[in-house]
């Protein structure tokens, strides 16, 4: 049988349990369902490293964030990085991406047009990608960020000047994606890149998708109380099932093509995921928090991938290199150091971790309850080590919504899953946290807070180190 064609549908914020066969009662995803049905769903994925910009790094090279080549959230993807790209271009793929990158921003590529319409683009993020900075990638029909779902952009190839997109960003995207498809004339399988920002902020979706009361929403144990916490999980749904509508469009017109129809591995999976109200907490993530670090992952190929429905492996963002590697037959090098979940795939023998890293690298500092973190989740547990020496740690057989942190009730347990952490973090080449776990001295507070931004988030150090003035 010729190698696969890949086709990688990545989403951005969108929680792993908002799918109806994930157990979300509110939202309706019946092509993401009938993907899981036919294929396999992971519904213990996480996001390794749960932000933008190094959880992209960890999707790409198939390595953690902190030892990989995209280490914070302004990094970029080293111009001489292998990617999954360059991996499969090396075994006869060729490759192609359409739409959110976000590992190559540097701040003063503004070309003109951008410059002369700050009304359309946001100069922020409106940069054009380097060349080297695209992981490798041939065919190019992308931007870094966009934020502004009806105000779509890419750039072509080697424009120096990016393109507008016509109404809402996930159609306009796929219909540029349908488009390539049905043009593509080559001999080698394709590697393509589908990257939408929905359901990232801000929270917009065509009108027609618009149909949930926020009243009548059925929410999480651990929902917050903020006013407007429920507006804006409809509208989060809204994008997500705009989102499915539009994966329905690719998967029926790839069942139109003769080069696609049979042989075709189609991947939906996110960078991390979003509170969604849970904590009190909205439009945000970096917390490891089942809510932001849980993110869907559903394999579908029938003939390839086997029909399994729900697995209940422990599958991180790191495994998806190696695992689409296996699915196309080809051997992954050394230096990856996630898992080939191929077999499990196929419904062969298969055993896979028993623990999940977990991290914050490099977030973005935008106010206090961004911070940096280490932790694991396994069957049972979930334990972190933030930077100022807290530990979360959660069991999430007796507390599966994470409302009571036992760090202090439960020492033994947290020593060992500290230990544990610490030897993942050798394994994988740790430059400093374990320093900090291990020889970390307390900071002496409080520290005065005088942002707008009140001291309500999540980071366990809130209460006894900041003080709101």
């Amino acid at each position: 049988m010729p190698s696969p064609n890949i086709i990688h549908i990545l989403s951005d914020e969108h929680a792993g349990m908002a799918m109806s066969h994930a157990g979300d009662p509110n939202v309706r995803t019946p092509n993401l369902d009938r993907m899981a049905a036919e294929g396999v769903s992971f519904v213990n994925a996480y996001a390794n490293c749960p932000v933008c910009t190094p959880s992209r790094g960890t999707i790409f090279s198939g390595r953690h964030a902190h030892a990989g080549p995209v280490q914070g959230f302004y990094d970029v993807y080293k111009p001489t990085a292998p990617s999954i790209a360059t991996m499969l271009r090396e075994n006869g793929y060729h490759t192609a991406y359409f739409g959110k990158w976000h590992c190559g921003t540097i701040r003063d590529q503004n070309p003109p047009d951008v410059r002369k319409d700050p009304d359309y683009f946001t100069p922020e993020w409106s940069q054009r990608t380097p060349e080297f900075h695209r992981g490798g990638f041939q065919d190019w029909y992308g931007c870094e960020m966009n934020n502004a779902p009806y105000k779509g952009f890419y750039y072509k190839q080697n424009a120096l000047n990016p393109t507008k997109l016509e109404g809402y960003q996930t159609d306009a995207l796929t219909d540029l994606t349908i488009d390539y498809l049905e043009q593509y004339d080559r001999e080698n399988p394709l590697f393509l890149v589908l990257s939408v920002e929905p359901p990232h902020w801000p929270l917009e979706a065509p009108e027609e998708f618009m149909r949930f009361d926020p009243g009548t929403l059925k929410v999480r144990p651990n929902f917050g109380d903020r006013p407007d916490l429920r507006e804006r999980l409809a509208i989060y749904y809204a994008m997500i099932e705009n989102l499915d509508w539009n994966i329905g469009r690719l998967l029926e017109v790839m069942q139109t093509m003769e080069k696609f129809q049979d042989n075709t591995v189609t991947v939906y999976f996110s960078d991390h995921g979003d509170f969604m109200g849970s904590h009190n907490q909205m439009e945000d993530k970096g917390h490891p928090h089942e809510e932001s670090a849980r993110i869907p992952a559903v394999f579908h190929a029938p003939g390839i991938i086997a029909a399994q429905g729900a697995r209940h492996d422990l599958f991180s963002l790191v495994d998806m290199v190696p695992t689409t590697l296996g699915l196309a037959g080809v051997n992954g090098p050394t230096h990856l150091q996630g898992t080939d979940f191929s077999p499990a795939c196929r419904a062969e023998a298969f055993e896979g971790p028993e623990e999940v890293l977990l991290e914050m690298v490099g977030n973005p500092r935008v106010h206090f309850d961004y911070t940096d973190w280490r932790g694991l989740v396994t069957g049972r547990w979930k334990y972190a080590f933030y930077e100022s020496g807290h530990e979360l740690l959660f069991d999430l057989k007796k507390d599966p919504y994470e409302q009571n942190n036992m760090a202090a009730a439960a020492p033994s347990t947290c020593a060992e899953l500290r230990g544990r952490l610490l030897q993942m973090l050798a394994d994988t080449r740790e430059p400093y946290f374990d320093v900090l776990i291990e020889h970390g001295v307390q900071p002496e507070g409080p520290t005065l807070n005088p942002s707008q931004r009140r001291r309500d988030g999540i980071a366990p150090y809130w209460d006894d180190m900041i003080e709101n003035v």
